[in-house]
């Protein structure tokens, strides 16, 4: 996959999602030695929509372009704060694989949740997982699965730092490519 190609591809998908009402966006970027993860987030359609573009650069494993768009809605009882939504994710995935190169593209299906912990408004977990068999895997890709989860804790209202893990795999022709396993730190900032 050409890299200039990704690059305008998800430029293209934030102007879009740059375009038009918007009742929140959020900026989430985390960390560790070897990968960066940056994630664009926008609500619409009166808070029921969800739409992101992400990217994730592994130095030495390569990168997955993401765009979601999801159904947002309250999931909590009573006084519990739960934030869920269903939804899709397309992936363009570029590996660094010994021997041919290797790209393809993935459509995944899963949500993500937030949530907030009753009487401790500062501390809440998070998590979202997609996952794309064979059928919705394109070019050279076999599969996909993205599982992420988070404990986070509000500096301000609109600013949380957080621990997170996270596995990013993509299944190809003979070999399988893990972007990313493991811990990170990040940053969520909601405007």
């Amino acid at each position: 996959m050409n890299k200039s190609n990704v690059f305008r591809t998800f430029m293209a998908v934030a102007a879009v999602m740059a375009a038009g009402p918007t009742l929140s966006d959020s900026l989430d970027l985390n960390l560790n030695d070897d990968a960066a993860r940056l994630t664009f987030a926008r609500t619409v359609y009166e808070g029921k929509l969800e739409a992101d573009a992400g990217w994730l650069h592994h130095q030495d494993r390569g990168d997955v372009i993401s765009v979601s768009l999801g159904r947002v809605g309250e999931a909590g009882g009573g006084q519990q704060s739960i934030t869920a939504a269903i939804g899709g994710r397309l992936y363009a995935l570029d590996p660094e694989l010994s021997g041919p190169g290797q790209d393809g593209f993935a459509l995944g299906v899963g949500g993500f949740f937030r949530m907030k912990l009753a009487g401790y408004d500062r501390i809440g977990f998070s998590g979202h997982g997609y996952f794309a068999p064979d059928v919705l895997a394109f070019g050279d890709a076999k599969d996909m699965v993205e599982i992420a989860g988070r404990i986070t804790y509000s500096v301000l209202r609109e600013a949380d730092i957080y621990l997170g893990a996270r596995y990013v795999k993509a299944g190809f022709e003979g070999t399988d490519a893990r972007f990313d396993n493991g811990l990170h730190i990040g940053i969520r900032l909601e405007f």
